[in-house]
């Protein structure tokens, strides 16, 4: 499991990657990446089912909005959510 920043996790995952581990990240590294499953466990674990290398966290906003809205869109089919956040700036590391 990497949480240590994305400039760590672009540096270090790949290296453990061909090291055969299997790598949870928690940075935001890797979340855009179209061939990384995007997890949040309770919601799409089956991602990793076919998966052998990497698995990307959303960020936090994102994943308890998710926890509610998960069963909404399997009910109802949201085409789309328009959500707004408010982050302290010590999010940043400031």
């Amino acid at each position: 499991i990497f949480s240590a920043g994305s400039k760590i996790a672009r540096e270090w995952v790949p290296i453990a990657v061909q090291s055969g581990v299997r790598v949870v990240d928690n940075s935001s590294a890797f979340r855009m990446d179209p061939n990384i499953p995007l997890v949040i466990p309770e919601i799409n674990s089956s991602a990793l089912e076919d998966h052998h290398s990497i698995a990307a966290c959303p960020n936090c906003s994102a994943a308890i909005m998710l926890m509610a809205v998960a069963p909404l869109h399997k009910k109802f089919n949201i085409l789309r959510i328009v959500a707004a956040t408010y982050q302290a700036a010590s999010g940043a590391g400031y």
